[in-house]
């Protein structure tokens, strides 16, 4: 999906192994794409991203909701973020990096979702990165495979391949397909309930 040459992502899954794809859905804007799959009767969810390349906090908040109603899965979350995780390890420039709130929001999202950065992870002091913006002199690691940490034990290798035909270097990482328990369910309080009178009162009467 799409809206313009300049946007939109793409899933492509090869017939072997087996898979069965269970639930799709997608952002009209071409901004995201998240399949429910079974693989060889293991459930996974796999999202396509790209995000905008501005200052844009709202995009991974919105993102990170999308995403919740799947936590009883694991996750792999990729693609283009446009921002350097890490503006110290994932960054090589001449000038200083500059305050990013939809870095913040980005780190808010991993914690929330209980996604890891496997290649980080993996070359834990490495810099090397995925693209080089002319206009800036400057090198940044800005594509990404974010994993749900119960998959940690089935990667066999995560890696950053060349560049060839794109202004990025390909990214990728090596799944073995095995039973996954289910991650554990973070619990989270309805904020509806907070601007109910009622459970407020008897919340506060509780705790009085």
């Amino acid at each position: 999906p799409g809206s313009s040459k300049k946007k939109g992502v793409i899933l492509l899954l090869k017939q072997n192994p087996k898979f069965l794809l269970k639930a799709s859905s997608f952002d009209p804007q071409g901004r995201w794409l998240i399949a429910e799959l079974s693989i060889e009767d293991n459930p996974i969810v796999l999202c396509s991203i790209y995000a905008p390349n501005n200052d844009d906090p709202q995009f991974f908040a919105d993102l990170s909701r999308t995403l919740v109603p799947y936590l009883h899965l694991p996750i792999v979350l990729g693609g283009d973020f446009n921002i350097p995780i890490d503006p110290i390890l994932d960054r090589k420039s001449s000038s200083r990096p500059s305050l990013s709130r939809a870095r913040s929001s980005l780190h808010s999202l991993l914690q929330d979702l209980g996604l890891v950065d496997v290649w980080r992870l993996q070359h834990p002091d490495t810099k090397d990165y995925t693209f080089y913006s002319h206009p800036h002199n400057s090198f940044s690691r800005i594509d990404y495979f974010f994993i749900s940490k119960l998959l940690l034990p089935q990667v066999k290798s995560s890696s950053i391949l060349p560049a060839s035909i794109s202004d990025h270097s390909a990214i990728a990482i090596q799944l073995t397909i095995s039973d996954t328990p289910p991650p554990r369910r973070q619990w989270r309080l309805d904020l509806n309930f907070l601007s109910d009178e009622e459970f407020s009162s008897y919340i506060a009467q509780k705790t009085s």
